[in-house]
């Protein structure tokens, strides 16, 4: 027997067992708890009901409005708005659950959540945590909705009355996807930046510890350049007063023993101070543009005779190769250190690799190498099946005086001489090494866009002297004792001057001078190069040769001496400085008389004779000023005149061309005046060949046997020229 609301009292007779018995008896506990808590609600809501008071209307439209307000919200919110009774059944279904999940609210009102898709069974998890008092819940799931995956951030919160009864829940579910995905793209952008931070760190490191080397190395370069100088000088002071003993102790064989093991020992010293200077980037650089492959083919035989037979040599040579505007000298200088020291680190023997090629150096490569240009270089690479170095033994490699060899074994300076030649002709020079696998220094020269020139051979020939006026600058005076005593025993007249407006002060007093010969670093307001200009205002035609042990920006712009420079390095010996000092006065002599005879010739210049009876002549002199003149007066002299610079352009003309003659000067960068009248001889054999000396001789040599040969010593004028072309009509 049972009371209901709405029915009254009613009886109920029912057939069961125990189990179904106490089921029975639990329901009607419990509806007996329900109709108590509904009874209580509506004696709650009559008793409110029966409350009345005035609602004025604006109060009215305000909660009308509010209804409004949230009735739109609901209807029209893009987020899924759901309401659910306590079974878990759809009491309310807003308009954007339908766009977002696909259901329309009349599909959805009254069915178990369950029912809806698969996206609802995620939620039972927080409704049983709801149902367990919890009292809100969030969760966020991944959901297939129309095909695609989607994320569905929701948010259950139970519903209650003012009773606090809960009545059941409320579901708001957000889509976000595009939040999520741009998250994600956050987290990656964040972790990519996190790695390229990094990255640049490394590099910047990397970048200030190559940046602190080269201030390092450069600290170093400006020490050595000073100490370089000095030493140069004396070195000078002690070679010169050496040779000067010579000529007087030549009956002595003991002293002169001794005397040449003093010289050896100052060559070395000027070897030294080469690679000094050459390291702090303050060598005076000759450059022209150079196949370096052809320097290596040419420089074979030496390599065999330093390295010894226990090293094997390979050579691999790029053909079509750049050219790179380099300095001859200090290039093979460079690559025979570099053998050696390659020759060193495999003492049991081993292979030797020198490589050429072209290579282009990127951004990504010079970023981090400082003061290294993107863009095209020659590169030459020397590699050994040496021991190899250590991290930290290659990172000081290039230190001057550096060195793992033994005391005794080396200087320490060959690595340091190639890094100095490497920066200073604008290139590039890196190590590549690791313990037990060899060693390669790859050596990069900015690549040129000039033909190649064969560089110049050195001045060979007899020592001899002159009676012409040299003017001595020097303000180191046992230096400047040295070279006067030296010039004065070749038989030249010697003024001297201990600065540069001394000198100036001698060169405007009306003396003759043929020669200015002084050093560049010179005290005073006067500027070595400034000496040397008005030199040749005052005295027109007048030969000048610099010195010095140390170059500064007076005569060498960008580590190369500038055009039209003549430089005689310290230390020198005196052969050397003999034989510079009778090549300039010649060639300054031979375009003196070639221009006065041009004055002369040209008023009273006869008609040429018809071309027919013109004797056609092939001129070769490599200095531009001699040769000028010289074409000049052979033409005037009624020669039909092809000029060329160099031994090679001589040949491509002979195998052109025929020619009556030859004239060509004995002295020619890369091969001399003999070897190419032999080689002239042997296309033509009837053909005159002239050979023109300073030191007078070269026709009678034992080469030319059976060629048709003249000699011609320079200087000559128009005098000698006239015979000498008469006497080759007649012949």
């Amino acid at each position: 027997m049972g009371v209901a609301p709405m029915l009254g009292r009613h009886w109920s007779l029912v057939a069961a067992d125990g189990v179904a018995l106490a089921a029975t008896l639990r329901q009607a506990l419990s509806a007996t708890r329900q109709r108590a808590q509904l009874r209580t609600t509506l004696a709650g809501a009559n008793a409110r009901l029966l409350e009345t008071r005035p609602v004025s209307s604006t109060e009215y439209q305000r909660l009308v409005a509010s209804e409004h307000h949230l009735s739109n919200f609901l209807r029209y919110s893009q987020e899924a708005v759901m309401g659910l009774d306590q079974d878990r059944r759809v009491l309310f279904w807003s308009q954007g659950a339908a766009s977002l999940l696909g259901l329309a609210g009349s599909e959805t009102l009254g069915r178990p959540l369950e029912q809806l898709g698969p996206w609802a069974a995620g939620l039972e998890a927080g409704l049983d945590e709801l149902d367990a008092g919890r009292p809100s819940f969030a969760m966020e799931q991944a959901v297939m909705l129309d095909g695609r995956e989607a994320a569905l951030e929701i948010a259950l919160s139970p519903t209650r009355d003012d009773a606090g009864m809960r009545l059941g829940t409320s579901l708001l579910l957000r889509d976000v996807t595009r939040r999520r995905q741009a998250q994600d793209r956050l987290r990656e952008t964040n972790l990519s930046l996190q790695q390229l931070v990094s990255e640049r760190t490394e590099e910047l490191e990397k970048s200030q510890l190559a940046l602190i080397q080269a201030q390092k190395l450069e600290a170093i370069g400006r020490l050595t350049g000073g100490v370089a100088h000095d030493f140069n000088n004396v070195l000078q002071i002690v070679g010169s007063n050496l040779q000067l003993l010579q000529g007087r102790l030549d009956a002595q064989p003991d002293a002169q023993r001794l005397l040449r093991a003093a010289l050896d020992a100052v060559d070395r010293g000027a070897r030294l101070s080469s690679q000094l200077l050459a390291f702090a980037r303050r060598q005076p650089l000759n450059p022209m543009p150079l196949n370096i492959s052809h320097r290596v083919r040419e420089m074979d035989e030496l390599l065999r005779r330093a390295l010894g037979e226990d090293i094997e040599i390979e050579t691999v040579l790029a053909a079509g190769l750049w050219t790179t505007l380099v300095d001859a000298n200090q290039l093979e200088n460079v690559i025979l250190n570099l053998s050696i020291n390659a020759r060193d680190a495999m003492p049991a023997g081993g292979r030797l690799t020198i490589e050429t090629g072209n290579a282009a150096l990127d951004e990504g490569y010079t970023a981090g190498v400082p003061d290294v240009a993107p863009g095209q270089y020659v590169m030459l690479a020397i590699s050994d099946t040496g021991h190899g170095m250590p991290p930290e033994v290659a990172a000081r490699a290039f230190e001057p005086f550096f060195t793992t060899k033994p005391e005794g074994k080396g200087t320490g300076l060959g690595l340091s001489m190639a890094y100095g030649f490497a920066k200073q002709s604008g290139g590039h020079i890196r190590i590549y090494s690791e313990p037990g696998a060899g060693t390669t220094i790859r050596l990069y020269l900015p690549r040129s866009h000039e033909k190649e020139v064969v560089p110049p051979r050195p001045l060979t020939g007899p020592v001899t002297g002159g009676s012409e006026t040299i003017l001595v600058v020097e303000d180191d005076l046992a230096v400047q004792a040295a070279v006067v005593n030296t010039l004065q025993t070749l038989g030249y007249h010697v003024l001297r001057a201990n600065d540069a407006q001394a000198a100036l002060s001698i060169l405007q007093s009306g003396v003759h001078i043929d020669l200015l010969f002084t050093d560049v670093v010179m005290p005073g307001p006067l500027r070595s190069p400034e000496l040397a200009r008005r030199a040749r205002q005052t005295i027109p035609g007048i030969a000048v040769l610099f010195t010095s042990g140390y170059t500064q920006n007076a005569v060498v712009h960008g580590g190369r001496l500038d055009p039209g420079v003549e430089l005689l390095s310290k230390p020198y010996r005196q052969e050397d400085l003999a034989r510079r000092i009778r090549h300039l006065l010649k060639n300054q002599q031979q375009v003196n008389l070639l221009a006065e005879a041009l004055r002369e010739r040209r008023p009273h210049a006869p008609e040429r004779p018809a071309r027919a009876q013109r004797l056609r002549l092939l001129l070769v002199e490599d200095q531009p000023e001699v040769r000028e003149t010289s074409r000049q007066l052979l033409e005037l002299l009624g020669c039909e005149v092809h000029d060329v610079a160099s031994a090679e352009a001589a040949l491509i003309a002979l195998q052109r061309d025929r020619f009556d003659a030859m004239l060509t000067d004995i002295t020619l960068p890369g091969r001399s005046g003999l070897d190419l009248a032999r080689d002239a001889g042997g296309l033509h054999p009837r053909m005159k060949i002239v050979i023109a000396s300073g030191y007078g001789g070269g026709a009678g040599s034992a080469a030319l046997q059976g060629l048709r040969t003249w000699s011609l010593p320079k200087p000559y004028g128009l005098a000698e020229l006239q015979a000498l072309l008469d006497e080759l009509k007649q012949s």
